[in-house]
């Protein structure tokens, strides 16, 4: 029975087994304290009666607390959380009216709702386990959470199958600080946030001899950060009794920067990665500190696809609105992904705040005058303004750039790992175009995943 439950889910699909890993994270943390934390993962594709079913059979007198994890809500997490959440919620809350409500997740501002929530931002490992103690008159002194000390991110009772994309941490933080980034762990210390690579192994070996496990997504901010990192990855793969296969977010810098990393890098097992390029364009890159990928990037891309060729894909990520780059440069960008056959890219618009309850603030927020921004609206701090754009207007340009180019997307590495761990083989599903993929059957093959596991839950 369980002194707190967490809900996790994935809200942005219902074709996908996708299992957030914070929260199992926070569940292996709190247990080395004697703690016992259920975590119900896939919430958004159970029924209500299903949900609260699994739920109660693991409520006790002794629970304390159900927690929520909103980092994948997909709804306004400011005003209104979604009707999946509200309607399991409303009927607990009915039957077990002392059970506190945690909502946790990595959010950038504090939420409004209408009920009563203890409320965790960002990383809670301390935080939580500080709450625990106190509502179960615990008075000892805890160590801090440490990723590097990080044994395993899973529980035996989580009912994972073989075919799926694990998500698990190989560090916590990031050594850059792009200025549009609000994450709060950036600028930090080279090698003082990654895990011990022996443990990284030992997790590995666990969960293939448990689970059957041999592919990751690796929740890095950047897991090519440096050469050392990707040799120890590299040398890990080698020994492992299986192939290593993973997805991440990868800078394409630090590859052209040590181009021997190339091979490494397929060494280690990459599939797919995710390269943050933000802009092609010389002064729009170096504003946010990326002015490589504006004046190597496109020539390097192209190096790399013949060098990679069908064994590694990627998906490339743009702004819109950055102030130096003009509409017919966004044009140019999107014709030349084309042309030369970029295998997956999007566009989003640039996010600039004045918002008042803003937990962490980006460089631009904090500074948007000097990159030639403003907000002429004193009533909506988050629509700003430069010589070339406003955000509407870069809503806009983005919503049209990524219509036109879905044609010729095929999978980038996040819906890659969400269809693979349905029961597909990465290279199944890597070189086909987006439209060329079974949707509907991924749906059915969604339900009954999940209600697989459901079904092994409710026999635990």
């Amino acid at each position: 029975m369980a002194d707190l439950i967490i809900w996790n889910s994935y809200d942005y699909s219902n074709y996908s087994a996708v299992r957030p890993v914070g929260p199992h994270q926070l569940a292996s943390w709190l247990h080395q304290f004697g703690y016992n934390v259920k975590v119900i993962d896939f919430c958004s594709l159970m029924t209500t009666k299903q949900l609260v079913n699994i739920t109660e059979k693991h409520i006790t007198s002794n629970t304390v607390a159900i927690g929520v994890s909103t980092t994948f809500w997909n709804s306004d997490p400011k005003t209104s959380e979604p009707n999946w959440a509200t309607r399991a919620r409303s009927f607990i809350e009915i039957r077990y009216p002392k059970l506190n409500w945690i909502l946790g997740g990595s959010r950038t501002s504090i939420d409004q709702h209408k009920f009563k929530w203890v409320n965790f931002i960002g990383h809670a490992e301390n935080q939580l386990l500080k709450f625990l103690d106190e509502n179960t008159n615990k008075k000892v002194i805890r160590p801090t959470f440490d990723i590097r000390n990080l044994n395993k991110h899973f529980l035996n009772e989580s009912s994972i199958v073989s075919s799926e994309v694990l998500p698990i941490e190989l560090s916590r933080g990031c050594q850059f600080k792009c200025t549009f980034c609000r994450y709060p762990l950036i600028g930090k210390k080279k090698n003082t946030y990654i895990r011990d690579y022996t443990l990284i192994e030992k997790e590995m070996l666990y969960n293939y001899e448990r689970y059957g496990t041999t592919r990751y997504a690796f929740m890095d901010d950047t897991v090519n950060e440096s050469v050392e990192k990707i040799e120890a990855l590299a040398n890990i793969a080698s020994r492992l009794p299986f192939e290593l296969e993973w997805i991440g977010y990868v800078r394409l810098d630090l590859i052209g920067a040590k181009p021997h990393t190339i091979e490494l890098l397929k060494q280690s097992g990459l599939r797919s990665a995710f390269f943050g390029i933000e802009s092609f364009n010389p002064a729009a890159s170096k504003l946010i500190n990326k002015g490589w990928n504006g004046s190597k990037g496109k020539d390097f891309l192209l190096e790399l696809k013949d060098k990679w060729k069908d064994k590694i894909t990627w998906q490339l990520a743009f702004i819109v609105g950055l102030t130096g780059e003009t509409n017919k440069d966004l044009e140019d960008t999107q014709q030349w992904c084309i042309d030369n056959k970029m295998h997956s890219w999007y566009w989003n618009p640039l996010s600039i705040s004045k918002h008042p309850n803003l937990v962490w603030k980006s460089h631009f927020d904090l500074n948007y005058k000097d990159y030639g921004y403003s907000f002429p609206n004193s009533n909506d701090p988050t629509y700003w303004k430069n010589n070339d754009w406003d955000f509407s207007t870069a809503q806009e340009k983005a919503k049209q750039l990524t219509a036109a180019m879905e044609p010729y997307n095929k999978s980038g590495p996040w819906l890659l790992g969400e269809i693979a761990s349905l029961g597909y083989e990465f290279k199944d599903i890597m070189m086909k175009f987006k439209h060329e993929l079974n949707f509907d059957e991924f749906k059915d093959k969604a339900k009954s995943f999940v209600d697989q596991y459901i079904d092994l839950q409710m026999k635990l």
